[in-house]
Formats: C-alpha cells, sequence, structure tokens
C-alpha cells in the first residue's frame, strides 16, 4: 500500500489530466519533487496540499477522506482513528533529545550535549531503548543501557509538564470523538511513561484503548498490537485509519494493511491538527456529500 495521501496526490492529478512538470509549476517546486510526494519520500505540508486541492479543483478534504476511488460505489469511512503519540501528538522532540543528551553526558562529562541532541534530531520511530542503543554505537560508548534507561524514565517522569500537546489536538479529539468515531493509540512509548504524558494532558477520555507496542513485546513497525487492535474492535480493517509521523509508522500501517497518513508536525508550524479541524465539517469527515 502506498503512503496514502501520495496514492490520493497522483489520483487527482492523473484523473484531471494535469502532468507532473505542470503540477510542479503551480506549486514552485521540480518534478523530482511531485514525484517524492505521490510515492510518500517526502512528506506534504498543509500549504502544499491546500495549493494542489486548489490547482486540481477538489476540496483539501479528499486528501483525508480515503482513495477517490470506490470498488463498490459506497466509500469506505473511517470510523477508527488511530494515533501515534510522540511527534503526532506530542510535541516531545527538543525534550526527549535533551533528556538523551543528559543521560549520555551525565555518564561521560566529555561528550558534547549539542552532539547528542543533533544525533537524536536525525532519528525518527526508534524505541527509547533502540535511540539509546544507536546513540552509544554513534559515540562509540559502553554503557549500562538498562541504566541508561531508567535515567531517562526518572528525568520524563519528574518533568512530564514538558511533553505539551501540539496546537488543535484536544479540538481534532473533540471533533472526532462527537461524531461518535472511535479513537486509539499504538506507540512504542512504555503504558506508565504514556498514561503519564494523557494525564498530565488531560486527554486519556478521548481514548477507547491506549496500547503501548513496546510492553506487549511487538515493537513498531511489527504489526502485530494494530492487527489485534483491529480484530478485538469489532470494525472493519478498511474503517481503520492510522496517524503517524515517520517511515517506521508507515510501514507499520502496511503491514496491518490499513490506510495511513505521515505527516510532520514541524513542517506546519506545529499546528496541523488545528488547520484540519479549521476546514473539514462534519460532512467532510464523512466523505462529501
Amino acid at each position: 500500500m502506498e503512503n496514502q495521501i501520495g496514492k490520493i496526490i497522483k489520483e487527482l492529478r492523473t484523473k484531471a489530466n494535469i502532468t507532473q512538470k505542470e503540477l510542479a509549476k503551480s506549486l514552485g517546486c521540480t518534478e523530482i519533487m511531485i514525484s517524492r510526494y505521490e510515492l510518500g519520500v517526502s512528506q506534504t505540508s498543509i500549504q502544499q496540499l491546500e495549493k494542489i486541492a486548489k490547482f486540481v479543483g477538489v476540496p483539501v478534504s479528499a486528501f483525508f477522506n480515503g482513495s477517490t476511488k470506490s470498488t463498490n460505489n459506497t466509500r469506505s469511512f473511517k470510523n477508527a482513528f488511530v494515533f501515534d503519540l510522540d511527534d503526532t501528538l506530542v510535541d516531545g522532540r527538543q525534550f526527549c533529545g535533551e533528556t538523551i543528551a543528559r543521560v549520555i553526558t551525565n555518564i561521560n562529562p566529555s561528550i558534547n550535549f549539542d552532539t547528542v541532541v543533533q544525533i537524536h534530531e536525525s532519528i525518527r520511530g526508534m524505541t527509547i531503548e533502540d535511540l539509546y542503543l544507536y546513540v552509544i554505537k554513534k559515540l562509540n560508548l559502553k554503557a549500562n543501557v538498562t541504566e541508561l534507561l531508567k535515567h531517562d524514565h526518572s528525568i520524563q517522569k519528574e518533568n512530564i509538564d514538558k511533553m505539551k500537546l501540539f496546537d488543535g489536538v484536544v479540538d481534532i479529539l473533540e471533533f472526532l470523538k462527537s461524531n461518535h468515531k472511535r479513537l486509539y493509540v499504538c506507540t512504542n512509548r512504555s503504558k506508565d511513561l504514556m498514561t503519564e504524558v494523557f494525564n498530565a494532558n488531560q486527554i486519556l477520555p478521548y481514548f477507547d484503548e491506549v496500547i503501548s507496542c513496546v510492553d506487549t513485546g511487538y515493537k513498531k513497525p511489527n504489526p502485530y498490537c494494530l492487527i489485534d487492535l483491529i480484530k478485538r474492535s469489532g470494525i472493519p480493517a478498511n474503517e481503520f485509519i492510522y496517524f503517524g509521523d515517520s517511515e517506521v509508522d508507515s510501514q507499520f500501517a502496511q503491514n496491518a494493511n490499513i490506510d495511513h497518513i505521515i505527516f510532520d508536525q514541524y513542517l506546519n508550524n506545529k499546528n496541523l491538527f488545528k488547520k484540519l479541524v479549521n476546514m473539514f465539517l462534519e460532512s467532510q469527515i464523512n466523505g462529501e456529500k
């Protein structure tokens, strides 16, 4: 399954008889970039999606209602929304990077703090354990990963208030829940810290279930947790959609064979969900009438 938004961009462009060259000219970019958008290699900002929608003559909601094609003349409406947590709902990139830097420089003060932060910045979608394994290998350090994780856990728990929601997260959760959608979280963050983040930001009641893939022993992109959730929910798989921010998230959803949207909050001024709420009406969430 291709990246959902990229697939729809290609479908809409082709349907409108618009070439990649023509679309690139309207966006002020290269044909190569259009190809990267359509293949899902590069992520598209909401501003670019607005321009594309205007150029091909469709509402922006077309990118979020699933495929523009239908196999049985009826739309497959999305009734189950599954979210990643870090860098999708919660703005934690800087805090997590600085926490790792604090832990690493604590065992070796000669290591440059900013270097560790930069290493973290270059990585997406790893579990916290894998992050530490990667960092100590990159820096050629000898360290007890279990002890590093304990220190990291302690720092995060003491500073959980720094894990703030992105602008518009409550708005989108409220909007979806009020329209009787089922909401879930599937993440590689441990359940105890995830619960702390939810409680600190008072959003736990919005979710029907929150799942730590790591705690169950099947870290993303292994799809076990997502497939199990779909089976237990009683909702058809084609009514699920997954929201994440990394290639690991994309693979996770693809492995479970459900639609997905991968985006970068930091390319959208950290307020993607607010923009979506402002643009969508209930009828657009449920498909154009």
